[in-house]
């Protein structure tokens, strides 16, 4: 099979993002205080990566970026690979399994569209609404034309399901689409909380000719129709360690109150780490943890970590998250826990 036209259907911003990092483990002068699985803990069928996590009643449910490789199987044919959300389901959130049955050996909670906007589909996010689900989730009109073509097209949508197995979509249009100058070349990674009875959106914008990539901030009283806040939510800058802006995020309200923004971001050894920042506010201004949260220790590891989901509960932070080996051509879920609160 041809690893490398998996690759770029898979997750092609992630090569822009991290492509430069390299395959040794950076000296890092501060203490680890977290634990980690020591292998990574879901693989899906082909590959796995993206994670969302949800805890319904005593089970946990995962949803991930995936690949199918449909028709006769030739993974060498870019027509028979389609891009795809799934969903496994755990009882501890480390002993993974598919949830529903196999189409094309991954649990498909939401298929692909060929013929629209979300060809390619990636960075699901599960919420709870009165009697039903809602997926948040990343769709790219192409699939393996160059990483910039990939990026520039990302655009957000919604999908519902009674279940939280099998979606449908709420429209055939996206939700968020390209339509501010510091998102012109695509947006993604949605993270949602309730507050106050408005729902506050953080999602990464990407721009070219302005700064790069950013974490930006919507609001909906609905959760269908989103008010843009159009400011950057945190920079390099609130970030001693970090080479660049902050991306790819997870908004958690914390049992004390606080909201709690988990990030990826990049130390001097242009490696993906998760940082943290706190704020009694959804949207900031926030207090900055001045070192990466967790951060590399695995050979399996060999782009960092990306992409954080978060659970806080029985005094753990719980954090699920994507690494790579082979050079971008396999994807896996990990996880580390840490206790909460943090000392700050």
């Amino acid at each position: 099979m041809n690893r490398t036209k998996i690759v770029l259907l898979f997750s092609a911003r992630i090569l822009f993002f991290a492509g430069c990092g390299t395959e040794s483990t950076p000296e890092h002068d501060w203490q680890e205080m977290f634990i980690k699985h020591p292998s990574p803990v879901w693989e899906g069928n082909w590959l796995a990566g993206d994670p969302s996590v949800i805890k319904v009643d005593d089970t946990y449910l995962m949803y991930y970026t995936s690949l199918l490789i449909t028709g006769d199987g030739d993974g060498d044919n870019p027509e028979n690979l389609q891009v795809v959300i799934s969903v496994a389901e755990s009882s501890d959130g480390i002993n993974w399994d598919h949830a529903t049955p196999l189409t094309f050996g991954e649990s498909v909670a939401l298929m692909n569209d060929n013929d629209s906007w979300d060809r390619v589909l990636e960075t699901a996010f599960v919420v709870r609404h009165e009697d039903r689900f809602r997926m948040y989730y990343t769709g790219y009109e192409e699939g393996a034309d160059g990483v910039n073509v990939i990026v520039s097209r990302g655009r957000i949508g919604l999908a519902e399901s009674e279940d939280g197995l099998e979606f449908t979509r709420f429209s055939a249009e996206p939700l968020i689409d390209t339509d501010e100058p510091f998102e012109s070349d695509g947006v993604f990674s949605p993270t949602i909380v309730q507050s106050e009875g408005l729902y506050y959106m953080v999602y990464t914008g990407w721009s070219l000719d302005k700064f790069g990539y950013g974490l930006f901030g919507a609001t909906s009283e609905d959760g269908i129709t989103w008010q843009k806040q159009g400011d950057l939510l945190i920079s390099e800058e609130d970030v001693s360690w970090s080479l660049d802006n902050p991306r790819e995020s997870e908004l958690v309200k914390g049992p004390d109150g606080m909201f709690y923004l988990f990030f990826t971001s990049d130390t001097d050894q242009n490696m993906s780490s998760i940082g943290l920042a706190r704020s009694p506010e959804p949207f900031g201004p926030w207090e900055v943890y001045q070192q990466p949260l967790v951060f590399k220790t695995k050979s399996w590891e060999e782009s960092g970590l990306i992409a954080p989901a978060v659970l806080i509960e029985d005094g753990s932070i719980r954090i699920w998250y994507m690494a790579e080996t082979g050079g971008f051509s396999n994807f896996y879920v990990g996880y580390a826990e840490l206790d909460f609160p943090l000392d700050w």
